[in-house]
């Protein structure tokens, strides 16, 4: 049994993300890190033998152990700074921005996405928001219908009055949803942009990096309110925000 727990540990995290896809209808990209460390763990099941006659494997080894180590307690830190990072500002703004994040069956805002407009919709609400609100999504490959248009008829379908929705429908991941939307809200405020305040709405999992690429797209005077991510989806999204963090600190 011990030595087969590295092959059962991969085969658990597949069999994780499958499930997970199926009962949230989440891009299968949102699960690549957990499959890829399936993965791993399943070619090194299946190679372990043979690496073990390499020259210095010991030395090696303890190397690599080491690594790991040192990797786990970024992980740790940096997922320890998105759990923390303020997310529930409930004070009015002058614009409430919905950031994307897919449709179901192509046409419908996924799990994730439904949990941001409802966020959406308890400012306004509950918190009388009385601020524009910007919905910001391109159409995807697999997409009947841009984000946005989605958005906007979820939004319509709760009451929302259709001249209080703005649509940015061109963009394609989280900092093209800044850099679009801040025209948007420039053209539509006849304002400069430090000059409006806008609410960011998105996951819980995703204000601290939304945070970092809206300051980077010139957002002066902006707050996060965020979503709650539902529970069997936390491990997975969790995850996969520590290594978009990185990439979005690095390339974006």
């Amino acid at each position: 049994m011990k030595r087969n727990v590295d092959l059962i540990l991969g085969i658990l995290l597949f069999i994780h993300i499958v499930i997970i896809d199926m009962l949230s209808s989440t891009k299968i990209s949102f699960s690549l890190p957990i499959a890829m460390v399936g993965i791993i763990f399943i070619i090194y099941h299946f190679i372990k033998e043979r690496l073990k006659r390499i020259r210095n494997y010991d030395k090696l080894s303890r190397i690599f152990k080491s690594l790991i180590c040192i990797a786990l307690i970024c992980f740790i830190g940096i997922e320890g700074i998105i759990i923390e990072y303020p997310k529930y500002k409930k004070e009015n703004s002058d614009y409430i921005l919905v950031l994307g994040a897919g449709l179901t069956n192509g046409k419908t805002p996924s799990l994730i996405l439904q949990g941001r407009l409802d966020a959406a919709l308890k400012c306004i609400n509950e918190y009388n928001n009385t601020g524009y609100i910007v919905v910001s999504g391109g159409q995807g490959e697999d997409e009947y219908i841009s984000e946005a248009m989605a958005m906007r008829t979820y939004l319509l379908n709760k009451g929302v009055p259709k001249e209080k929705v703005i649509i940015e429908d061109q963009s394609r991941d989280t900092n093209e949803n800044f850099s679009y939307s801040k025209e948007k809200i420039k053209e539509h405020s006849g304002k400069s942009l430090d000059e409006v305040n806008v609410k960011i709405v998105t996951s819980d999992f995703h204000a601290f990096r939304s945070s970092i690429l809206a300051k980077k797209n010139g957002y002066a005077n902006f707050e996060n309110y965020s979503s709650d991510t539902v529970w069997y989806l936390i491990p997975v999204m969790y995850t996969r925000e520590a290594f978009a963090l990185i990439k979005s600190i690095v390339f974006d």
